[in-house]
């Protein structure tokens, strides 16, 4: 994360720092990315940015963290609209999601990283991050409520199972970029939906 120094900038001078941080990383591999070009089309000292980042992985989890919780911000306003009901939310929001990391405005962020997972050269985040951190008491309260759970770390559990069932539908995705092929999102969205379904209501087979 950034120093409280660069939180301290002016918004105007912390966004034009972002966006030279988005272009860099946009257009270059990670291990390609350079400060230099970064400091120069943001406009300032090559000093002043080991005073707001660590390095040059500081600034890229941050950047990628501001993608992923616009989204779960997205996710998060249509909470009360779903009842707090998290199945029929996922089933709203990850295809969605789907869509935006293939084909929305931030696609060559998210490829290049699949890139870099393909060959094992990502950088790793410091340190895991907790579902529920981004969720008030009431937003909680209000998921636990509406299905058989008994405590945080069931909801925990719980949103950790949603959220590998969206993965095992990206790296298919992912499987067909490396490949070659056009990601088929729609497709996609299919084998989630019935993902989906096995979490919330079994893998048993009905009795007849």
């Amino acid at each position: 994360m950034p120093s409280q120094t660069f939180f301290n900038l002016p918004k105007e001078k912390q966004d034009r720092i972002m966006a030279a941080a988005r272009e860099e990383f946009f257009t270059h591999s990670f291990d390609e990315a350079s400060i230099n070009r970064l400091i120069k089309a943001a406009g300032i000292p090559r000093g002043s940015f080991y005073q707001y980042f660590a390095d040059k992985e500081d600034v890229y989890f941050y950047l990628g963290d501001q993608i992923s919780q616009r989204m779960i911000e997205g996710a998060r306003k249509e909470l009360a609209a779903y009842g707090y009901d998290p199945f029929a939310l996922a089933r709203k929001v990850l295809p969605q999601w789907l869509d935006e990391i293939f084909y929305g405005e931030n696609a060559a962020f998210f490829y290049r990283k699949i890139d870099m997972l393909h060959s094992q050269q990502v950088p790793r985040p410091k340190q895991a991050e907790d579902p529920l951190a981004c969720l008030s008491a009431q937003e909680i309260a209000g998921l636990t409520a509406k299905v058989a759970l008994q405590d945080r770390t069931d909801l925990k559990f719980l949103l950790h199972s949603l959220l590998l069932a969206f993965i095992s539908c990206l790296s298919e995705g992912a499987e067909d970029y490396e490949a070659g092929r056009p990601v088929d999102t729609a497709k996609l969205a299919q084998v989630l939906d019935r993902r989906l379904s096995y979490l919330e209501n079994g893998f048993k087979k009905k009795a007849d």
